[in-house]
């Protein structure tokens, strides 16, 4: 009987130091800045707040005779022993006369051209960008922030593109236009 209860402690103090630990995502950013980064062991950063609920909706907007249309999901992702609570973004880019320029609401949650997330802080989120033409300098990082004066049905989204040597061998025509905004634009929800 001894033993049993012996290899019954021994089992349940095992499955205690594998156990998953929830880390809420607005801590990341202090674990960001120490040294020592997340702690050993499975992580789950967790929206457990719901922060990241009033980005997930599709939003619409328009800017420079384009009109945009983002579709924002929120997505857990998971990589080696940290899994995330992230957002995915989808988008629908279309001229004026509903000539579609891009369109990647099709596609699945790991492809290249989902945008995907990070999460900064509770007034801002950013994403990383790569477009079909990434490796000629369609990328960068997307901001994207809402408040609650608008009652978050407003979000101002900006591109900051991605510093990058571009080959001509690759690009023979230089870079690659943005399809995102670089300036900053106004969304609606719909």
């Amino acid at each position: 009987m001894k033993k049993i209860i012996i290899i019954g402690f021994i089992i349940i103090t095992n499955l205690s130091c594998n156990a998953q630990q929830i880390i809420p995502i607005e801590k990341i950013i202090d674990y960001r800045r120490t040294e020592t980064g997340l702690p050993e062991g499975l992580i789950y950063l967790k929206d457990v707040n719901n922060l990241l609920d009033k980005y997930v909706g599709i939003w619409k907007g328009t800017y420079d005779t384009k009109k945009y249309e983002f579709r924002i999901t929120k997505f857990t992702e998971t990589r080696e022993r940290v899994k995330e609570d992230i957002l995915l973004i989808r988008y629908i880019i279309t001229e004026a006369n509903g000539t579609e320029i891009e369109n990647t609401t099709m596609l699945p949650d790991n492809n290249y051209l989902v945008v995907r997330g990070d999460y900064i802080d509770r007034s801002s989120y950013l994403l990383t960008y790569i477009g079909k033409k990434g490796n000629c300098g369609q990328s960068g990082t997307i901001f994207i922030s809402t408040s609650i004066k608008s009652n978050y049905n407003q979000m101002l989204l900006s591109l900051e593109p991605e510093q990058m040597l571009i080959s001509a061998k690759d690009c023979p025509n230089g870079g690659a236009a943005q399809i995102i905004p670089k300036s900053q634009i106004t969304l609606t929800k719909q």
